[in-house]
């Protein structure tokens, strides 16, 4: 993933990819708390997150094995990570609406800059988060930015203005979105 030099700059790297995935990312979804430092991307043996190092207000993109050897398995990961650098958690577990939202994006990337349309989540804990998100961002892309102009956190949006955003969701299906993420969650799916 070296940045090769051409007659119009360099090629693309995780680095410029992160800078059109965030550009693109505040355009759809809202401005990011930029009091957060974004430090970079790094690899890790299992799966992809986003850490906080120290004490600090850091940030650092840490992408899976798959993606070290595979620009596309990459780019997935880095798309999904950079919903999550909009108003980061300093550390707290999100919800299932950041993380629908965040498997929307890294989809709709990879499907729109990259003509790559077949990515998508894999794990029951990600797949109901985003189709409960997904026909709402198809209709409107920009109500997750209406929801962040009055909470820019997606930890503490309210249940009142997601049920306005989202009436046709059920009680059911807003609570779900509220509640903290468990990657490891058996949930069914719709199919």
């Amino acid at each position: 993933m070296f940045a090769k030099k051409w007659e119009r700059g360099y090629t693309w790297t995780l680095a410029s990819r992160l800078g059109d995935m965030l550009k693109l990312a505040q355009e759809l979804f809202g401005p990011r708390d930029s009091s957060y430092t974004i430090l970079g991307v790094e690899f890790v043996g299992d799966n992809a997150r986003v850490w906080y190092p120290g004490n600090r207000r850091d940030i650092i993109i840490q992408l899976g094995p798959l993606a070290a050897t595979d620009m596309s398995q990459a780019c997935y990961q880095l798309a999904h990570e950079t919903v999550h650098l909009l108003a980061p958690s300093g550390g707290k577990d999100g919800n299932y609406l950041e993380e629908g939202v965040a498997c929307y994006f890294a989809a709709y990337y990879m499907r729109t800059q990259l003509g790559q349309p077949s990515w998508q989540a894999t794990l029951p804990s990600y797949i109901r988060a985003v189709q409960l998100v997904t026909p709402r961002l198809d209709a409107d892309v920009h109500c997750i930015r209406r929801l962040r102009g009055k909470q820019p956190s997606f930890a503490r949006m309210h249940r009142d203005d997601l049920v306005i955003e989202f009436p046709t969701l059920s009680a059911t299906d807003v609570e779900f979105l509220l509640s903290t993420f468990d990657r490891e969650a058996s949930i069914p799916v719709n199919p």
